[in-house]
């Protein structure tokens, strides 16, 4: 592994998302945001690859907040997404990252102690880095 890729991730996923989502999206939560919204929970990232490439495997979690007191808004809200993310790769050019595939692995929702409900997706992207090594 010779560059990770989450923060490149971090921001092409926030970014396809708010283009395609109408539920706001955080990194940070500001004090005036409304639910429902969208957070990124945990990333992990680990080795792929060959000795000739330079691929990860990388999971990160979507965190998905409503006040709803059921599960209606929380599981319409991750259709949505689910849909979303299995209709395009997530384009890392920009961070001379690909792409290589994406597939959501999982998705649950359940009760939050006071709050409503919280639904988390489970996205596993594999990347590969496509800067060439200066050594």
């Amino acid at each position: 592994m010779k560059r990770i890729p989450l923060n490149a991730l971090q921001k092409a996923l926030i970014a396809y998302l708010r283009a395609h989502e109408k539920v706001p999206v955080y990194d940070y939560v500001p004090e005036t945001a409304k639910l429902p919204f969208m957070t990124l929970g945990a990333f992990n990232c680990k080795e792929a690859g060959t000795k000739y490439e330079d691929i990860v495997e990388v999971t990160v979690q979507l965190n998905i907040w409503s006040t709803y007191k059921g599960k209606f808004e929380i599981n319409s809200i991750a259709n949505r997404v689910i849909s979303l993310l299995q209709t395009k790769q997530i384009d890392l050019s920009e961070d001379e990252f690909t792409a290589i595939r994406q597939q959501v692995d999982f998705f649950e929702a359940y009760p939050e102690e006071e709050t409503g409900y919280n639904g988390v997706i489970s996205l596993v992207i594999l990347v590969q880095n496509m800067r060439r090594s200066e050594d």
